[in-house]
């Protein structure tokens, strides 16, 4: 092996980088692992290695705030810039781009796919009736306007002309019990949700219960999942006509749909008529009445549990809300912004690490909620803690053990995980908050955007 070799695998070591207070959640192992099955090693001497890339796009995720320079600044004092830097000022915020183009996508998402797989399968989860149940549902992200961006991804249209900023369309896989994304693709913003779901069901555990919202009414998609022998429940489209054919319960029937013809001629394989179960309920405090469709048939199971589980749905849509508006730090009006990078390839890297930031969050909440001690009373439920307050204290808690001796390691991670135990929100039943519009439409003049002659 040449010297030049040697000197990679001592720098790419993942023994010799990490973050202390992510230890537990996110083994240096694997992020040595994911950058040796890529072939990405760090080919001669550099203040940015591939190994402390990787966990550089992780806390841009954790430090939306933070530009390249205020990032790098604020490891000053850490073993990393004693180790790397020798006193010296920190690399330029060019470094850390071309560092980025360096290290490349893959190794953000295998250390992305491995991490999410062991965690969702080291948790308890969800279940009905023995089957786990997660949830799918699509969204977008801002991307920084440049012309890769917005060639690449493309952007939606409206009404005075194009859209501001280029977007990524994503669809995510929710483990209900632990809020942990397990699996995702994202693609061009023109890329319909129905096809990336299908993508993404190739990555689902046989077995599963998924919770769809009506935008994936799709017959051939539905019947994937069951052949794939998984299980799902949906909301209904509000024209679509079923023939009752047995009454289960209370609002509760075995009902015969029909497969479009013209579906049948793309997909033979498909049956004339699909036998499905169909419950009706009434939403609380309300007169609309929910329409439910599932394949799940056994009559064991009644019609009002399954209703009853529908609303954990929403436990995507909160954790979607949790992406953009917490650890995105995005808004409507003021911080309309997530993704930074100005490149397809970045935007790609960077979703990966925002996935894993996510992830890592969540991880931690079970693994406090875990061991907390049990004097008080039955064990706290990690869905009860706080997500935002979590966040706010590993910020605290990863700038303070960057810069603390290893003896004093352990008593700085017991502190911020006694803060997330005491940070738990109390049930509010009874809420409600109805659709409305809150931003209106600006009265200044459009801006147009400038273009090279």
């Amino acid at each position: 092996m040449s010297w030049i070799a040697r000197i990679g695998d001592w720098l790419d070591r993942g023994s010799e980088l990490g973050v202390e207070a992510l230890g537990t959640v996110l083994p240096q192992e694997w992020v040595r692992e994911s950058l040796e099955s890529c072939g990405v090693r760090t080919r001669r001497r550099r203040r940015l290695p591939c190994a402390m890339t990787v966990w550089l796009v992780v806390l841009l995720a954790l430090f939306r705030r933070h530009s390249y320079l205020n990032l790098l600044g604020m490891l000053e004092g850490s073993g990393w810039a004693t180790r790397y830097w020798s006193g010296r000022p920190p690399p330029c915020s060019t470094a850390l781009t071309k560092a980025r183009d360096r290290l490349g996508i893959e190794p953000l998402a295998r250390l992305y796919r491995r991490s999410a797989g062991e965690w969702a399968e080291a948790d308890g989860g969800h279940f009905f009736h023995g089957r786990r149940v997660c949830a799918i549902d699509g969204f977008t992200l801002k991307t920084w306007d440049s012309d890769e961006n917005r060639a690449h991804f493309g952007a939606p249209g409206a009404s005075r002309g194009a859209s501001a900023f280029p977007q990524v369309r994503l669809v995510a896989c929710l483990d209900v019990g632990t809020r942990v994304l397990p699996a995702v693709r994202f693609g061009p913003y023109a890329t319909a949700e129905i096809t990336l779901a299908e993508d993404l069901r190739a990555d689902l555990r046989p077995g599963s219960l998924v919770l769809l919202d009506r935008g994936f009414v799709a017959y051939g998609f539905l019947w994937n999942l069951v052949q794939q022998g998984n299980d799902f429940l949906v909301r209904a489209r509000r024209k679509m006509k079923v023939r009752r054919l047995q009454q289960l319960g209370p609002g509760d029937f075995l009902v015969r749909v029909r497969v479009p013809r013209y579906l049948r001629t793309l997909r033979p394989e498909l049956p004339r008529t699909w036998i499905l179960r169909q419950t009706v309920t009434e939403v609380p405090g309300s007169r609309v009445r929910r329409r439910l469709f599932t394949s799940l048939l056994d009559p064991k199971i009644r019609g009002v549990e399954i209703a009853s589980l529908y609303p954990r749905r929403w436990d995507e849509e909160i954790a979607i809300d949790e992406i953009k508006t917490h650890l995105g730090d995005a808004a409507t009006v003021n911080r309309p912004l997530i993704l930074r990078s100005r490149t397809p390839a970045r935007v790609e890297q960077e979703i990966y690490g925002l996935l894993l930031a996510y992830n890592a969050v969540r991880r931690l909440m079970v693994q406090s909620a875990a061991a907390a001690p049990r004097e008080q009373g039955d064990a706290i439920e990690p869905l009860r803690l706080s997500f935002t307050t979590t966040l706010e204290r590993l910020r605290e808690a990863i700038r303070d053990m960057m810069r603390l001796p290893p003896s004093q390691l352990a008593d700085r991670f017991a502190v911020f995980r006694s803060a997330v135990i005491r940070a738990q929100v109390v049930p509010r039943p009874g809420r409600s908050y109805p659709r409305a519009v809150r931003v209106k439409m600006s009265n200044y003049p459009l801006k147009r955007r400038r273009r090279a002659g």
